[in-house]
């Protein structure tokens, strides 16, 4: 009995089966019943346009306040991390937007649309116009859909998830080489100001400036890897979608996760910098090595060197959060995950409450304690509430009926998200 197996794709390959080249037989409503663009999407997107830019514009009050200050130390490591995160997304960003216009099924691009996507890109905003790009193309389709123009609807709703799903993805580039570092280096330099007090002169209003840029950070990394998922799910046919209740769990589970994470990397690189470092740069390697042996990324790479960039960019994130390479089981994977991190999480902890007296400061001494234990805690409850009661269903069968999991490659993380199809014949 012969196998044939059918790759559908929907991601920034040329190659990929776009709503021009689908089967005669297929109606459009088979990829736009699934989803709609309505109140929840538009909300959605606006949180994560808010995020974004409240993010980067405390991150560059803190710049002009350190600057006046002569915190030179603070100055640069603070602006490192804005210009690098920008530039990479930038360049990413103008990678797809060539791609694109290489592609004849995606249609011309006009010179206004090129001059604004220059300037944004100049401007180093690369997401932002992506999120503006995802609403335009909604609207537009929401109109088409009223006219009762199905395939027009349904043109304009694939490039509205293709849009969201590529700002997903810069979001995460932002989340974990941005949002991360800024929400480390403020808060260690708030640990040291409170714990020694006259060693570093902050003024209040600094003070309080880093106090909310480290929480609007903790906020928009939730916010990024919450999106992300939903981006991707979106993006599906075979998958039900998240809805605002999951999204809202899911975003509590992110947040605590990501606190809990931030926190204790923080309080250790407040006594060993130097130790920090080598604990993400060993749990970065360990990994990577296991992404690279044991979690293969045939259907989003096309060759065994972008197999390991992708597993070395996978291993960076996991030092903050946990991504799924791949669709199917993963309860094993979270778990070992997890005790990682509550290993790392519990031994950074031990570092700090040694090395500091609390007699000193007990607020600060138990408040930071208490708060990773409870922040940890929290994370694996609201995981666990969402896995048992807002998690949708992994396959919607019914969207395509020859549908065999022991095919299914999905979620790859935002560099192609493919399913194989097999029919028997």
């Amino acid at each position: 009995m012969a196998e044939d197996c059918t790759v559908v794709r929907f991601s920034r390959d040329p190659s990929l089966a776009r709503i021009e080249n689908l089967k005669q037989n297929d109606s459009p409503d088979k990829f736009s019943d699934s989803g709609r663009f309505g109140v929840f999407y538009v909300v959605c997107i606006a949180l994560s346009i808010i995020t974004y830019v409240l993010d980067l514009v405390l991150s560059c009050i803190l710049l002009y306040f350190y600057s006046v200050n002569g915190h030179g130390l603070y100055f640069a490591l603070t602006l490192t991390f804005i210009i690098l995160p920008a530039l990479l997304m930038t360049t990413v960003s103008l990678r797809w937007y060539i791609v694109d216009h290489d592609d004849p099924s995606v249609g011309r691009t006009s010179v206004a649309q090129w001059i604004v996507r220059i300037i944004f890109l100049l401007l180093q905003l690369a997401p932002l116009l992506r999120y503006i790009d995802t609403m335009i193309y909604g609207i537009k389709s929401k109109i088409a859909a009223t006219t009762e123009n199905q395939t027009k609807h349904t043109t304009l709703y694939r490039r509205m998830l293709d849009e969201d799903t590529n700002s997903a993805l810069l979001r995460l580039f932002h989340c974990f080489l941005h949002s991360a570092p800024q929400a480390v280096i403020q808060l260690v330099i708030l640990l040291i100001h409170i714990s020694h007090h006259g060693k570093i002169a902050l003024s209040i209003n600094v003070s309080v400036i880093q106090a909310w840029t480290v929480l609007v950070a903790l906020m928009s990394i939730a916010w990024s890897l919450t999106s992300y998922h939903r981006s991707v799910r979106y993006a599906r046919d075979d998958k039900d979608k998240i809805r605002w209740a999951g999204l809202l769990v899911a975003f509590c589970w992110q947040l605590m996760s990501a606190l809990s994470r931030i926190l204790a990397l923080s309080l250790l690189a407040s006594i060993f910098p130097v130790w920090m470092g080598c604990v993400c740069a060993l749990h970065w390697g360990v990994m990577s090595v296991w992404l690279a042996l044991g979690q293969h990324q045939t259907a989003a790479c096309s060759s065994r060197c972008e197999e390991l960039l992708l597993s070395a960019a996978l291993g960076l994130a996991y030092v903050l959060a946990f991504i799924s390479p791949r669709d199917g089981p993963t309860r094993y994977i979270y778990l070992a995950y997890y005790l990682v991190c509550f290993m790392e999480n519990t031994g950074a902890l031990v570092v700090w409450c040694v090395t500091n007296n609390s007699v000193d400061n007990p607020f600060l001494y138990y408040g930071a304690a208490g708060g990773q234990v409870l922040a940890f805690l929290l994370a694996i409850a609201f995981l666990l509430i969402y896995y048992k009661y807002c998690h949708p269903s992994l396959v919607n069968r019914s969207k395509i009926p020859s549908l065999d999991s022991d095919c299914l490659e999905t979620d790859k993380p935002g560099f192609s998200k493919s399913y194989n199809v097999r029919t028997r014949s």
